[in-house]
């Protein structure tokens, strides 16, 4: 007998008996049947309801369910993943609500597409961009890597977060990235005829303003004949940028998740503007240098999400390392550690370039201070402090 309420075929069928046992989630409040027409619901290009269920019936007539359905249909990994959360969501409402849930159903249902929604546009954006898809040159989603990644995710709730952080603060670092005033190292030494908007001179920013002169301005826009400078560069090489990870014993957790994901966002940030990203990873002492000059790949991605090393804390180790290198440095701690004086007044003399340090949920010491250009105290570990951190860096 027929017990689902969403129409489906063999291979509908075949494609959830091979999805089913990945779903990281065992529901209380879901029986098998709920949870297959869930997933039917995402995976399914064309729904057909057979017979009416109230959890369903919310979940189509919710207004992020089409925007879901863009991201997982004929999707089988997005579609577990979104099965996955949805049923965790779910358990977690019911068991808050107990016997007054049948009432509320609709609106508890709505707070949870509202964050499946967010949750996917995230995990989405990061699996395309580690797997291949992303912006810059012509490339491809690679299909089996994605999977794999999916799968990964649905079994690793420490991964899952990252991933989703990640996402998140990739978007962000390049909006902000985007909407930066660029600056640049040399001087205006020639003006030709260009259509660089860049490198407008003033005089052809002020046309802008008048409503016949936008017109001429377009029309010469579209010749590129309108006046741009030259900037003669002193520099030919765009340096390094050097982020100092703190992954001691007492940043597990969503210290180090939160901090992962920032580094991996600034790391997209300086490949685009052609730099070679340093991640000095310690603790006590250096446990590892990465060097990226180019995108990592999905594999280097989870495993510097799952690295860890839990010892005490040393600045001074990661920091002399930093100075050997060329550019700006970030230092990311949640720890506390004087430095000698002596080390002070190599890290003044020798510095290159800037050091910005965040402290997470501590205060930064006086001799940290005295070599940062730039101390903040990251309070909450949220988007908000995340955008203050970009702000700062970018």
């Amino acid at each position: 007998m027929e017990c689902n309420a969403i129409k489906h075929d063999k291979y509908d069928k075949l494609v959830w008996n091979e999805n089913k046992h990945k779903l990281s989630y065992c529901a209380q409040y879901l029986d098998e049947n709920r949870i297959e027409d869930i997933f039917y619901l995402f995976f399914k290009y064309h729904v057909e309801v057979v017979k009416h269920d109230p959890i369903i019936d919310a979940i189509m007539n919710n207004r992020h369910y089409k925007n879901i359905k863009v991201i997982t249909s004929l999707d089988e990994s997005y579609s577990a993943i979104a099965t996955s959360y949805f049923s965790e969501k779910f358990d977690k409402k019911k068991k808050e609500e107990k016997e007054d849930y049948d009432e509320n159903i609709v609106n508890d249902i709505s707070d949870i597409m509202e964050e499946l929604g967010s949750y996917m546009e995230d995990i989405s954006s990061s699996i395309n961009t580690i797997c291949g898809k992303g912006n810059g040159v012509k490339s491809y989603t690679n299909p089996k890597k994605k999977m794999e990644l999916a799968e990964e995710l649905l079994k690793n709730r420490r991964l899952n977060e990252f991933i989703e952080k990640l996402g998140k603060f990739k978007k962000m670092a390049l909006r902000k990235q985007k909407t930066k005033i660029k600056h640049f190292n040399g001087e205006k030494h020639d003006i030709k005829y260009g259509s660089d908007l860049s490198k407008l001179l003033i005089t052809e920013v002020k046309n802008l303003s008048d409503e016949c002169l936008y017109v001429d301005f377009l029309k010469r826009f579209s010749e590129h004949k309108l006046l741009n400078y030259e900037i003669l560069n002193h520099d030919d090489t765009k340096g390094d940028f050097i982020v100092c990870l703190d992954l001691s014993g007492s940043m597990r957790g969503a210290k180090e998740i939160w901090a992962k994901a920032i580094a991996l966002s600034l790391l997209e940030i300086q490949l685009r503007d052609k730099k070679r990203f340093i991640c000095i990873l310690f603790d006590d002492d250096i446990r590892e240098i990465r060097i990226f000059d180019k995108k990592p790949c999905s594999e280097e991605i989870i495993e510097f999400a799952s690295v860890f090393f839990g010892g005490g804390t040393n600045f001074e180790k990661p920091i002399k390392k930093a100075l050997t290198f060329n550019g700006d440095i970030v230092f990311i701690t949640d720890g506390e550690c004087d430095m000698h004086r002596e080390f002070i007044m190599y890290v003044e003399e020798v510095k290159k370039g800037k050091i910005f340090t965040f402290c997470i949920n501590t205060k930064p010491t006086v001799s940290l201070k005295r070599i940062s250009d730039s101390v903040i105290t990251i309070h909450q570990l949220t988007s908000r402090s995340a955008e203050e951190l970009f702000d700062t860096i970018i």
